[in-house]
């Protein structure tokens, strides 16, 4: 059995919540002791703290406030977004100050192994700075959001209004796991296994492995609904978004239109073999804000 019995997770946003939700239901089953929130604002947490969090205002800047906060807890999980990760560095330091067992930094989503530029490059980056202050690590790659990516207009993805816009062919092979999902395997691994298994160890997660075209013709067998796709060509693409903020898209069509699976199927959830995940169908159902 794991030692880990106080946790706090840094951002209770989409995915966090989820994470403080799933770590609740093991705080009532008497499996962990502690879950605290770090925010930069108070409001906005009432329902999980109703629940048993305990919520704590940080500021990021401040070595001392995040230290304070830190005190006496065994896990962070940081599921800061990508225009937070710079404050991600100083919760690892003060998570090293402190004594934190294990730092869960926010790299949900693709294995950033390796990466030398962009997002994937600082999260690289960040996870090797671990390494040498010397604080156990644990990093979960889970591919797209199966429930999230499919509501996002501005990734071209607008199911709500049965209107898909794809970048390329749609026939990359990828990864896809719900976000409910994640929080579940994230709460599951680090309350049950043992640190020598957590300890600077990549999990790898997945709840479903398809391609756009697939899921968007499940979708559409499963629901009877029909939806409008149309199809851009990535160099269209690239040319549309150039210099704006929506490059961004254009990068994530790039990557969705190859292979974005991270290892073979036998090598997916291991860590915990009673996994019973949702397929992408029931995950695209299960959206919610």
């Amino acid at each position: 059995m794991s030692g880990y019995k106080t946790f706090a997770v840094a951002g209770a946003g989409g995915l966090g919540s989820l994470i403080v939700d799933e770590l609740l239901q093991e705080k009532a089953a008497g499996k962990v002791d502690m879950v605290i929130i770090l925010t930069r604002k108070a409001a906005g947490n009432d329902d999980l703290a109703a629940k048993g969090a305990e919520v704590i205002v940080v500021d990021y800047t401040s070595p001392s406030s995040l230290q304070s906060a830190l005190q006496g807890i065994d896990v962070v999980i940081s599921t800061l977004s990508h225009l937070g990760l710079t404050a991600q560095e100083s919760l690892a330091n003060a998570s090293k100050a402190v004594g934190v067992k294990l730092f869960v930094p926010s790299e949900f989503g693709g294995d950033t192994t390796g990466h030398t530029e962009g997002m994937f490059g600082l999260k690289n980056a960040q996870r090797q700075k671990l390494g040498q202050i010397g604080l156990p690590w644990a990093v979960f790659t889970t591919g797209s959001f199966a429930d999230w990516l499919w509501y996002q207009p501005y990734l071209g993805f607008d199911l709500a209004n049965g209107k898909i816009e794809i970048g390329g062919m749609g026939n990359g092979l990828m990864s896809l796991t719900s976000r409910r999902d994640i929080a579940r395997y994230v709460v599951h691994v680090t309350t049950s296994l043992p640190p020598t298994k957590l300890h600077n160890h990549v999990f790898k997660m997945e709840g479903d492995r398809t391609t756009l075209n697939r899921a968007l013709a499940a979708y559409e067998a499963q629901t009877g609904k029909s939806l409008d796709i149309t199809y851009v060509p990535l160099e269209e693409l690239k040319e549309r978004t150039k210099g704006s903020p929506a490059e961004f898209r254009y990068i994530f069509a790039k990557r969705l239109d190859s292979d974005t699976t991270y290892g073979l199927e036998e090598e997916m959830n291991v860590d915990w073999p009673d996994f019973k995940p949702q397929k992408i169908v029931e995950a695209m159902l299960s959206y919610e804000p």
